[in-house]
């Protein structure tokens, strides 16, 4: 095999995640949370050659001009909303792909009948709220409503993906490139979409904006059974959680022992502590991880910069 085949084979195997935007809620401005960022949710993954990306918050205003400034050619975008509330989605407007004539975007997210999530984003850039729509936004564009169960196929990269309806949320050790969607109640009134990455027979499962129940939900541990990476939201202490006078208990968040017994639970290699509470100053930070790694040794603090190999 020449240098540059094998450049190739190293690339299309390689699976590296990174953390553009760590924060929930509201992005932190304070300078003592610099160490950790204070951009809101958006992990990139790059994978068999393509770049996938989970939810738009502002950390996906960055990510986005980082890949049109390194393509010549056309950048094509993978996008994947865990729902639309505002945190997740307020980098979307300001992505580069989308404002870029050539660009091509692929945005999947919950929605339950077809268009469904196209309408939610047409209302972002309702006129009393944004100057223009997301129709007028000059990059090309699919728009792909989830109902959870579906999953996601990548022929080859730069190509329109495929959508199965009706697969297994769970398969362990696939050699191609797939997401599998899980709908889940665990946040509040229209619930939220997670996803498993599975290539080359590593994993990784992206859990954010989950109140566990007790216990767990079972069907969001099954879902990251034997992942190599589980993202799951921590926003929480838990005092802040179980306050009397401010508590959070149905605000649609997990604190640290939450995350902690579902990683432990289901068996996954490591787990990232996601979606900070913004008002958590690094000093917070650096506590709850201690916190985490007394509860599961192999936890760690998702920053913002942090990339993680599989």
């Amino acid at each position: 095999m020449n240098k540059s085949k094998r450049s190739d084979a190293r690339r299309s195997a390689s699976f590296v995640v990174r953390f553009w935007g760590v924060r929930g809620s509201y992005p932190a401005t304070d300078p003592a949370t610099r160490g950790i960022g204070g951009n809101t949710s958006c992990v990139e993954v790059a994978v068999a050659g393509q770049r996938l990306i989970f939810d738009a918050g502002t950390g996906i205003i960055p990510l986005g001009k980082e890949i049109c400034n390194n393509f010549s050619s056309r950048p094509t975008a993978y996008v994947f909303l865990s729902h639309t509330h505002m945190d997740h989605i307020m980098g979307l407007c300001f992505f580069e792909p989308l404002l870029t004539a050539g660009a091509r975007s692929f945005i999947f997210g919950p929605g339950n009948s077809r268009g469904a999530l196209t309408r939610s984003l047409r209302q972002l850039t309702h006129s009393h709220l944004f100057p223009v729509t997301i129709d007028e936004l000059k990059g090309r564009k699919e728009i792909h409503s989830l109902q959870g169960g579906e999953t996601i196929r990548f022929p080859s990269p730069g190509k329109r993906p495929t959508i199965d309806k009706n697969s297994p949320s769970n398969r362990l050790g696939s050699e191609e490139l797939e997401i599998t969607a899980l709908k889940s109640v665990a946040h509040p009134r229209f619930g939220v979409m997670l996803y498993r990455v599975n290539f080359g027979g590593k994993s990784l499962v992206y859990a954010t904006d989950v109140e566990q129940k007790e216990g767990g939900y079972p069907e969001i541990i099954e879902f990251a059974r034997g992942a190599d990476l589980l993202i799951h939201d921590a926003q929480y202490l838990h005092d802040e959680y179980f306050s009397q006078s401010k508590p959070k208990m149905g605000w649609g968040h997990s604190t640290i022992e939450m995350a902690a017994d579902v990683a432990r639970k289901a068996g996954v290699q490591r787990l990232a502590l996601f979606h900070h509470e913004p008002s958590h100053d690094d000093k917070t930070m650096r506590a709850i991880e201690r916190a985490g790694k007394r509860l599961f040794p192999r936890s760690l603090i998702a920053h913002e910069g942090m990339k993680l190999s599989l």
